[in-house]
């Protein structure tokens, strides 16, 4: 029995040695893996909520949570980004929003993204990616004294060439992300372990060569930090894949409890997190070594090892949950298009007057425009994912930006034309080139024409008869279209007069189904696709026999999952059907510069126009296909469909920085996103079409021969999202255009993307002379191989920014761009305007070098112009008794109300003065009487001099009114509208009313106050600004009649800006069919 006894204890002796051995085999030694748990709170700004929801819950959990955490736990550290939450903070959350300096300075807040908002990096241009970190920049630097070096995207739905290049010209040195792992497929098939990201960490190269750390194994951003969290097995594991033992893993405060109020919510770590975060830390022997990180605290540390790190280069897009985003919610993207194109025109603009010394640059309002544009090219709105509640302040800030963005332009045109010599016989027209390239092209004006008159005669600067064409007449007002040539980012002086007949052009033909100029013959099938384009100098035929550049609608769209961010591959393998309800094709132009057919023609309940259109005297190698489409079909995607008669594997989209070439549909990449542009080049590169367009970015390649641009994406949904059912039911306006060329793409296409989607514009201007003659041009670049993207003022104040781009792949060894004064001094910087070091320049010019495709910015500092301007502008502010109070603070909000819900302009946000394109306002002061009621008072006007504009800031309570002013003996109706709402809306059918007021914003408040609310999140205030010529020894003006309106400065003004009118269209209105 002893001897047994002796043998049991032996064998359990012995297994237990065995089993400890072996637990001593699997545990690692201490330390051997490095975990960088980063805290986050992702927020998405509008989703399934809208802003205003995100402002009063979301954004004070964030502030809330966090700031209590940091106050008790030494080792916590919470990771944020979105320069715009950080504006909102401030603007709602003031007292907290104080405290966070406190834990910044320590490190322990860390201001991660370096962005304005956390942007979708597919369909914003390249400029708007720079400027989302510009902006975001520098409220870091100005609000907290530091400066964010990643990208931290978690959550947009995959990742384009350019954005290691762009992140890096900005100064960045890192960019993380989990969303890769979502993929469908394995990218990687032949990998180990990572087969949907390239590595777990390591460098990522973008189109120019330029690079950043990536991490893109980090895990869930809701996920919760387990508490074996020293020992964790997934956390070993994912070490254990990555270099050096080491890894990234995001964190939050999880789903504890049952709770989802997590991830895109915004959140924070929990006491929970932050024990087992010190636990682990503590724990000697844990064999995971986890470090409370920073976002950018990997990149930082492995900064010297850098070069050791795995590498990959090349896009990385997403085979799910992407390729409906770069179509969904149409509208957006034709906004967002407009108004990036719109800013860099009013830009270029002001800096023109700027440096004549007409008109100072508006830094403000660009800036201002700016960030309401960035912070909607977030992931879940510029990409249509978002609930209609939510699109309403996404539509109503789009067009507000694009009436401001014109206003901005139109302004610094009206100023500068100041000096040119607008001496003609008829009627002066400005023509404005906002493209940095020359451009022969057309324009379209409304002007002034004697209804008698039965044709037009236009005039060049040098005094040469251009081609010309009435569009359209009422009255003495004519809309006409004429042939301009102007210099880049130029001005030139055309001469607008009645003709007694009407020109007609040899080259230019129109028939029934045929259009013909003198390069190329077009010919529409009886359905009214273009079943032939033949370009007559090289002898070639653009589409492939038998087939025909078309419309076409893929039936059956269905998308459960997720039903507005993606297109499934099946819907698009199946045969396009054509549009062929109710064909009527028609003659709209017959020339002499433009000649066009309409095709008239319905799908369902759909109903489209197209006008197809040659033109002589401009752009003429380009076909555009102008659409007007009134959509309501359900369960189908709509393309554009080019089968071409040229042929090749692989072809070239468009990425706003450089291009790339991909290849035929494959299951892991069957709808792909592009910018202006994609060519398709045969194979022998002989031959070669480009399909341009204004607002489109989804496109496929199912053939060798075939492009197909992605249209509209109305997907059907059985369960979730049901809203999404009626995806994109409206009005939509876009054009897509065709260029032939023979031989290898050139930088043609280029321009001509450029030329389509910022067209030249013209103004209407008074006569006078000018020192600049008839013709102005700012800025000229030697070779379009480098295109000249952003012309500005820096943000210091400190000159001028110039930034271009390498367009051709190759790269360029002394290029120049001239300016019309001597360079008396230049330096090379990043993207957010820091010194990088000297730059060439000789006289006038700046010398640029650069790799391919690579951006270049920098800072120049112009001498003085020969001649000043000497445009001024007379101010004087009109005195008003006033007799309420509209503007409160939040400590009075609750005692003066303007109207029957109890609301009030938000004192906080209004300045002492207010400025609008040159006119100065002097305001009322807060919790006093600060306005007038209209009730017929006579006002005097300033005695101290004659002025002959009068400005007043007013708006109406309760309803839109219409009012009428008396200035001296003449008296002016004007529409006064609400002082609260929305300015504008798209229509999206069974959401909301398609409108948008014509009157123009003085004053805008970004909140108001209400009694029963507060601070009414989001919720816009406006002051409109109403104009009217004071007539000749008028000394008073006498308000309306009417106690709904209400007036809130005055000024008299001898400003000669507003003689220059806009006399083309900068956007389609939604109120527009």
């Amino acid at each position: 029995m002893k001897l047994f006894r002796l043998f049991v204890v032996a064998c359990i002796l012995t297994f237990c040695a065995g089993r400890a051995a072996a637990q001593e085999q699997e545990t690692p030694a201490p330390k051997t893996y490095k975990i960088y748990a980063v805290c986050d709170a992702h927020l998405d700004t509008q989703w399934n909520w809208d802003l205003t929801h995100t402002i009063r819950e979301y954004i004070p959990r964030i502030l809330f949570q966090n700031l209590w955490m940091l106050e008790r736990y030494p080792d916590y550290k919470f990771n944020f980004e979105g320069g715009i939450i950080y504006r909102w903070m401030k603007e709602y959350y003031p007292l907290h929003y104080a405290r966070l300096q406190k834990y910044i300075d320590e490190g322990r807040w860390h201001i991660s993204g370096a962005s304005w908002n956390a942007n979708d990096p597919n369909m914003p241009s390249a400029e708007s990616f720079i400027r989302n970190i510009l902006q975001g920049q520098e409220l870091y630097k100005r609000e907290f004294g530091v400066r964010s070096t990643d990208i931290f995207l978690p959550d947009c739905f995959g990742f384009g060439y350019t954005l290691p290049s762009l992140a890096a010209h900005c100064g960045l040195i890192g960019f993380s992300t989990q969303k890769l792992s979502w993929r469908k497929h394995d990218f990687f098939p032949d990998a180990p372990y990572h087969k949907k990201n390239p590595f777990s960490w390591g460098v990522w190269y973008g189109i120019d060569g330029q690079s950043l750390m990536a991490a893109f194994d980090t895990g869930g951003y809701t996920a919760e930090l387990p508490a074996d969290a020293g020992y964790n097995k997934d956390f070993i594991r994912r070490a254990s894949n990555g270099f050096d033992n080491t890894a990234m893993r995001y964190y939050s405060g999880g789903h504890l409890h049952g709770t989802t109020n997590c991830g895109d919510k915004g959140n924070s770590g929990t006491v929970t997190t932050a024990r087992r975060m010190a636990a682990a830390m503590a724990d000697p022997d844990a064999p995971v070594q986890l470090i409370s990180a920073t976002s950018d605290q990997l990149f930082l540390d492995y900064m010297d090892r850098r070069d050791e790190l795995p590498t990959y280069d090349g896009e990385l897009l997403m085979d799910v949950h992407a390729g409906g985003c770069y179509t969904s919610q149409g509208a957006m993207k034709y906004y967002n298009r407009r108004n990036e194109e719109l800013l860099g025109a009013a830009e270029r603009a002001a800096v023109a007057a700027d440096w004549l010394g007409a008109k100072p640059y508006d830094r403000a309002k660009l800036n201002e425009v700016w960030q309401r544009v960035l912070w909607h090219q977030f992931h879940d709105d510029l990409t249509g994912t978002s609930i209609a509640d939510a699109y309403r302040y996404s539509w109503n800030d789009e067009l507000i930006s694009l009436q401001q963005a014109t206003e901005v332009m139109t302004a610094a045109v009206g100023a500068l034309s100041h000096s040119l010599d607008t001496r003609v016989k008829g009627t002066p027209v400005v023509v404005y080139n906002p493209v940095t390239y020359d451009l022969r092209d057309l324009v379209e004006a409304e002007v002034p024409l004697d209804a008698r008159a039965k044709g037009v005669a236009v005039y060049a600067p040098s005094g040469r008869r251009v081609a010309a064409q009435i569009l359209s007449r009422e009255g003495d007002r004519a809309r006409i279209l004429f042939a301009a040539d102007v210099k880049a980012a130029g001005y030139a002086v055309y001469d607008v007069r009645p003709a007694s007949g009407v020109a007609k052009s040899s080259a230019l033909k129109a028939s029934e189904r045929t259009l013909e100029n003198r390069i190329y013959r077009v010919e529409l099938d009886a359905n009214g696709d273009i079943r032939s384009i033949r370009d007559k100098r090289a002898g070639r035929e653009l589409v492939a026999e038998g087939k025909a550049f078309r419309m076409a609608v893929f039936e059956g769209n269905p998308s459960n999952r997720y039903p507005a961010w993606e297109i499934m591959k099946e819907t698009m393998d199946k045969p396009g059907r054509p549009i062929d309800g109710d064909v009527r094709i028609s003659i709209a132009e017959q020339g002499p510069v433009r000649a066009t057919l309409k095709v008239e023609r319905s799908y369902g309940p759909s109903k489209f126009v197209q006008y197809v259109s040659l033109t002589d005297g401009g752009d003429d190698d380009r076909i555009d296909v102008r659409n007007t489409v009134d959509w309501s079909s359900r369960n189908v995607l709509l393309k554009a469909e080019f089968p071409c008669a040229v042929a090749n594997a692989k072809a070239a989209y468009d990425l706003g920085l450089g291009f790339i070439e991909r290849g035929n549909n494959t299951e892991t990449a069957y709808e792909v996103p592009a910018q202006k542009w994609v060519d398709l080049t045969d194979a022998d590169g002989s031959y070669g079409v480009t399909i341009l367009n204004d607002c489109k970015y989804g496109w496929d390649k199912p053939a060798d021969n075939t492009l197909r641009l992605t249209l509209l994406h109305t997907p059907s949904t059985e369960k979730r999202y049901a809203h999404q059912r009626t995806l994109d039911h409206g009005v939509h306006h876009y054009t897509y255009s065709i260029v032939g060329h023979t031989g290898a793409r050139t930088e043609d296409a280029l321009v001509a993307g450029e030329a389509l989607n910022m067209p030249l514009v013209a103004f209407v201007a008074p006569k006078h002379a000018g020192h600049l003659g008839r013709t102005f041009s700012m800025l000229a670049a030697s070779t379009p191989q480098i295109g000249v993207r952003a012309l500005k003022a820096a943000e210091d104040g400190d000159g001028y920014i110039v930034r271009c781009y390498e367009t051709t792949g190759n790269p360029v060894e002394g290029a120049r761009i001239t300016f019309p004064a001597a360079i008396v001094s230049a330096e090379e910087c990043n993207g957010i305007e820091e010194r990088i070091g000297d730059a060439a320049f000789e006289g006038r010019s700046l010398v640029v070098s650069a790799g391919k495709f690579a951006p270049k910015t920098y800072r120049v500092r112009l001498a003085e112009p020969a001649v000043r301007s000497t445009l001024a502008i007379d101010n004087a502010p009109v005195k008003l008794d006033y007799d309420i109070t509209a503007y409160t603070t939040d400590e009075f909000f609750t005692y003066y109300t303007i109207d029957k819900a109890l609301g009030s302009f938000a004192a906080e946000l209004i300045p002492a003065t207010v400025e609008c394109d040159g006119v100065t306002f002097a305001m009322g002061e807060a919790n006093t009487d600060d306005a007038v009621l209209c009730n017929g008072q006579t006002v005097a006007l300033p005695a101290d001099r004659t002025y002959t504009k009068l400005y007043v800031l007013a708006s109406a309570v309760e309803e839109p009114r219409t009012a009428e002013f008396r200035v001296g003996d003449r008296t002016y109706e004007a529409e006064v509208p609400l002082w609260k709402g929305f300015y504008g809306q798209w229509g999206w059918y069974g959401n909301s009313e398609g409108f948008m007021q014509r009157a123009k914003i003085g004053y805008l408040g970004t909140h108001r106050h209400q009694t029963d609310l507060g601070n009414v999140p989001y919720g816009f205030s406006y002051m409109y600004l109403l104009t009217f010529d004071i007539p000749e020894g008028a000394t008073t003006v006498t308000l309306p009649k009417d106690k709904k309106v209400l007036v809130y400065a005055m000024t008299a003004s001898n400003n000669p800006i507003d003689d220059v009118k806009l006399a083309s269209r900068t956007f389609v209105r939604p109120d527009e069919r």
